[in-house]
């Protein structure tokens, strides 16, 4: 891959180059797109027209209106491809693209009932993947980039989501996960504050490493020599959340997990699964259609953008400054790199971050590259 960043921006993904950006063409949204504008030229006679007018149906077709299709993971591939996720009504996949626009996007795996969101893929060639067939629980499935088999390996009533995969030992995955509170009519209640698991894929060891009360741990990444890097910020109960007294947080959990894990290695080796296909009691449960995943923080970037001017920063963000980058070294001593992060990615030229507003480079947030809405990605 080209020395560059690439970062997912509203839904597109950027490359920033020789200081040029550019938006990456998806084929595969694009021609969703157009399929989606077939569909709607086909039945255009149901909604317009006289007949339409006076049977009540008629109504504009906005050609501007946006298509519901997001790409919401990236990650860069063991052999430089490019590695991202792709969400469109109720179903999903997961892509290579090459940066060499005459080089075609190749699908790794597309489900009609699963969405996919954050993805990491190890130096041995599996991704880790975020995802969810449920409106409120996401987990975390694996898959390798030559073997489209997917696996589960973890499940419960829980948002696993950021899953990362360890540089210092290709079988440990970082993700961070809040637990889900139904009521006991069965509808959703809340998310608790979310928190940093370690799993290693190979034993099976599942381990809290980060959780709190007042504070949620977020986009774990372990480096080369065993820092653990995250966003560390303020647990707010409102929007969608719950206090940490009011989470049943069963120990099951863990077991759980390690059922997932268990039948994962049942798979990967005998090709077999430990799974009777018996219903899970957690979905059939109803639940609300609420809103997903609020962080109420980010509903006051306006004035998140005013205190941190305010507070001297030299290229404000609508991050607040309560959002912090931590590193964390291997005897457990926190270290604050920078306030007011939203997301980051560590290269091999340092930390690359973005505030909301702008992708910084640098401890000392020495570089800024570009002003960009920075979601997520993978970076070099």
């Amino acid at each position: 891959m080209n020395s560059g960043i690439v970062f997912l921006s509203e839904g597109r993904i950027n490359i920033f180059n020789n200081n040029t950006l550019n938006v990456l063409n998806c084929e595969v949204a694009d021609k969703y797109k157009q399929r989606e504008r077939e569909i709607r030229a086909r039945n255009e006679w149901k909604n317009s027209g006289a007949g339409a007018m006076f049977t009540g149906s008629f109504h504009f077709e906005d050609d501007s209106k946006d298509f519901k299709l997001s790409i919401v993971g990236l990650s860069q591939s063991i052999d430089e491809r490019l590695v991202f996720s792709i969400n469109y009504e109720n179903g999903g996949g997961i892509y290579f693209k090459h940066l060499d626009p005459s080089q075609p996007e190749t699908p790794i795996f597309v489900n009609n009932k699963t969405r996919f969101f954050e993805l990491s893929v190890s130096k041995s060639g599996y991704i880790a993947v975020s995802s969810a067939t449920d409106m409120f629980e996401r987990h975390i499935t694996l898959l390798r980039i030559d073997d489209t088999y997917p696996q589960d390996v973890t499940e419960g009533d829980c948002s696993d989501c950021n899953p990362k995969w360890s540089l210092k030992d290709e079988n440990v995955l970082y993700y961070d996960s809040a637990g889900i509170a139904y009521s006991s009519n069965g509808h959703f209640a809340g998310y608790g504050p979310r928190s940093i698991y370690r799993l290693n894929v190979e034993t099976g060891e599942l381990a809290e490493v980060l959780e709190g009360d007042k504070f949620e741990y977020i986009q774990p990444f372990e480096d080369d020599e065993g820092n653990l890097y995250y966003i560390k910020r303020p647990y707010k109960v409102g929007s969608g959340k719950m206090s940490a007294k009011d989470m049943v947080k069963a120990p099951g959990k863990v077991f759980r997990a390690f059922g997932g894990w268990l039948d994962f290695v049942s798979r990967r080796y005998t090709g077999e699964s430990l799974k009777t296909g018996g219903a899970n009691p957690a979905k059939g449960n109803p639940k609300s259609q609420g809103q997903l995943f609020v962080d109420g923080n980010l509903l006051e970037a306006d004035k998140a953008l005013k205190r941190n001017a305010a507070a001297g920063d030299k290229n404000p963000g609508f991050v607040p400054r309560d959002w912090q980058l931590i590193r964390r070294n291997a005897a457990g001593n926190e270290e604050v790199l920078q306030a007011g992060v939203m997301s980051y990615s560590i290269t091999k030229g340092g930390i690359i971050y973005s505030n909301g507003k702008f992708v910084i480079s640098g401890e000392s947030a020495t570089k800024v590259h570009l002003a960009a809405k920075l979601i997520g990605g993978a970076a070099k």
